[in-house]
């Protein structure tokens, strides 16, 4: 199945844009700046929440625009200190987090503003307030984009962190197709999860970075010890709100909201909304099981099952449109005149052919070979074709400064790689001749090492340039068994490794 809401039929749009003014459009420091934060100097006010406010900055260093996100919490100076060491750590593991549906750090630090992150902004909207201005997904394009962040979670929880805090406003949308998962800035480490006892002032920061009542598991409602599966419950209310079109639970209180989370049955998907496949409604009600033993049991596993789901629903359309061909147009039989003047023309234009044919294989033996040329300019980055292209960021300058943009999206990732960085200094043909070229695909995601040297994630991977020779392959995706291949490159032909985790 192409992995593409786009492909999948009966996709309902997003509600459109509002327009934007194009102030400081390529120019973000003549913006007028209302403060500073670090290095950063704060342009406009993006949105405000409980934890903090987003604004858009101008970074002088490297002259972008970039948003930056404050983390306000109350709490008296002795504890300040604590506090702080402990964010700044947990920034650090997230800063190392790179994956297509996960938001890029730039920063972290403290300043007299309280602690901050800055990240890359972009225009969009988090699914929050799509939801909020009447947007319905289908079951497949809410089953698509869970999957995706599934992913992500994934990929986060196999690094060591876990992210406590999944929720609509979390989940940033990039058009209709690509989530960005936000806010991993406060997520919390797992290993670090046995350390905050009820006792220890941590325990109070562990409080305030809990995660939304609507969306956090029964353990965390109880403070008991949490692991990977809190995300993958919260993962799983989210897809239940995106499928029925409300909340699972509902509340005057954090005590009554609690208490619903606790407690109160939640109906079945398909039992709220009749257009729900059974066995979708099956898959979100084992993400939001209350008891973590009989919950799925990884992000890796509920994404797996949703894409089992989408794969079936892709062959039984297939199987549809081949039970009703399409027909042919009725075409009227042509005269006897008719063929013959086209068996005219076609003999006049074969002949033409012919012609240009000599004339341009003349000219090319007289005209320099284009192994030549490329050889003589072995700078130029070889093509990637549209289909292995990853989704291209916005760049920051090229983008419109609107208090309607919405933050962070990845950096713009290379969608192909060397496992050997060329040298400096003119590279022979002779050096170009001697490598060959790794295509990857790698479903949904992995680590990809060569030769045990660690050499990024694909996707967004999907290329490597290799010496020529005998290479070992290794292809990790979290605690699923390693894939390992042992491949050979020729100079200057291609080689393909694909697996499906």
């Amino acid at each position: 199945m192409a992995d593409d809401i786009d492909t999948i039929a009966e996709t309902r749009p997003l509600p459109p844009e509002p327009e934007t003014v194009e102030v400081g459009r390529g120019r973000p420091e003549l913006l007028p700046s209302i403060g500073h934060i670090g290095r950063y100097a704060l342009k406009y006010k993006i949105g405000e929440g409980g934890l903090g406010t987003v604004f858009a900055a101008h970074d002088p260093l490297l002259s972008r625009l970039i948003a930056i996100k404050t983390l306000h919490v109350d709490l008296p100076q002795s504890d300040r200190a604590q506090f702080n060491a402990l964010f700044l750590n947990e920034a650090k593991a997230a800063g190392s987090l790179n994956h297509p549906h996960i938001v890029t750090m730039y920063d972290a630090g403290t300043s007299e503003q309280g602690t901050y992150i800055a990240m890359e902004l972009l225009r969009g909207k988090d699914l929050r307030q799509l939801l909020a201005m009447g947007w319905k997904p289908t079951p497949a394009q809410s089953a698509m984009i869970v999957r995706r962040v599934a992913d992500a979670l994934s990929y986060a929880h196999h690094k060591g962190v876990i992210h406590r805090d999944i929720k609509p406003a979390n989940i940033f949308m990039v058009g209709r197709t690509q989530p960005r998962v936000l806010d991993f800035g406060i997520a919390r480490i797992r290993q670090a999860e046995s350390l905050a006892q009820r006792d220890d002032p941590q325990s109070r920061f562990q409080e305030i970075v809990g995660g939304s009542p609507y969306y956090m598991a029964p353990e965390q409602v109880e403070r008991k010890p949490v692991d990977r599966r809190v995300d993958v419950y919260a993962l799983g209310v989210v897809l239940y709100e995106l499928l029925v079109f409300k909340r699972a639970f509902s509340g005057n209180s954090l005590e009554e909201i609690a208490d619903a989370v606790l407690n109160k049955p939640v109906p079945l998907v398909h039992e709220v909304n009749p257009d729900v496949p059974v066995v979708l409604s099956e898959i979100v009600a084992r993400a939001m099981h209350r008891d973590p033993d009989q919950r799925t049991r990884s992000a890796r596993r509920l994404s797996a099952e949703l894409r089992g789901w989408l794969d079936s629903l892709d062959g039984q359309q297939g199987r549809e449109a081949s039970k009703s061909p399409a027909k042919m147009p009725k075409v009227a039989r042509p005269g006897l005149w008719t063929v013959a003047a086209a068996g005219w023309i076609a003999a006049l234009v074969g002949g033409g052919w012919f012609a240009w044919q000599a004339r341009s294989e003349h000219a090319a033996s007289r005209s320099v070979p284009t192994a030549a040329v490329e050889a003589a300019h072995p700078a130029a980055e070889p093509k990637v074709s549209q289909k292995a292209k990853p989704d291209t960021p916005v760049v920051p300058g090229d983008q419109k400064a609107s208090t309607s943009s919405a933050v962070v999206a990845p950096p713009s990732t290379q969608a192909q790689a060397s496992a050997e960085p060329a040298s400096a200094g003119t590279v022979t043909a002779a050096t170009a001749a001697a490598h060959g070229t790794l295509k990857l695909a790698i479903s949904p995601w992995g680590e990809v090492l060569v030769d045990g040297r660690s050499v990024g994630v694909a996707p967004p991977l999907n290329q490597l340039n290799l010496p020529a020779g005998s290479h070992v392959i290794t292809v990790r995706n979290g605690e699923a068994p390693d894939f390992r291949q042992t491949i050979e490159v020729r100079p200057g032909k291609a080689v393909s490794v694909k697996h499906r985790f």
